[in-house]
């Protein structure tokens, strides 16, 4: 061996070595509502894509009929819609406490409803 091989030799020995760890996800993204949102929003895609059409397609939860959903990043969940009484009616909500159904049922007006989904960052201050 040479002393250009050694020095080759030694000075891969200085570097740090190279490794092929995995993308680490943030710890935020686990206690966040990311998951249940696009789950609501893909059972809702779903039912739409096989339901009748002229049925409307609504998510129920907390006894609410739910026309729009906002996701307020990063934990919580406003659903607005109507109650059994057809009273306007909102819930505020915590992504761990959300239980939902996807529904479809005969239209109520002349336009199909279908649950809509929003993004909204939560406001510091």
């Amino acid at each position: 061996m040479n002393t250009n091989d050694l020095s080759k030799s030694f000075q891969s020995l200085l570097r740090p070595p190279t490794f092929n760890l995995p993308k680490i996800t943030p710890i935020s993204h686990w206690l966040s509502g990311d998951a249940a949102f696009v789950a609501l929003k893909q059972a809702v895609d779903e039912l739409v894509a096989c339901a009748p059409k002229d049925h409307d397609v609504l998510l129920q939860a907390f006894n609410i009929s739910v026309r729009e959903i906002r996701y307020i990043e990063p934990h919580t969940f406003l659903f607005s819609g109507f109650n059994q009484e057809g009273h306007h009616t909102a819930v505020v909500a915590h992504y761990s406490q959300v239980v939902a159904h996807i529904v479809y049922l005969p239209k109520q007006g002349p336009e199909r409803v279908i649950t809509g989904f929003s993004r909204q960052r939560e406001e510091n201050g």
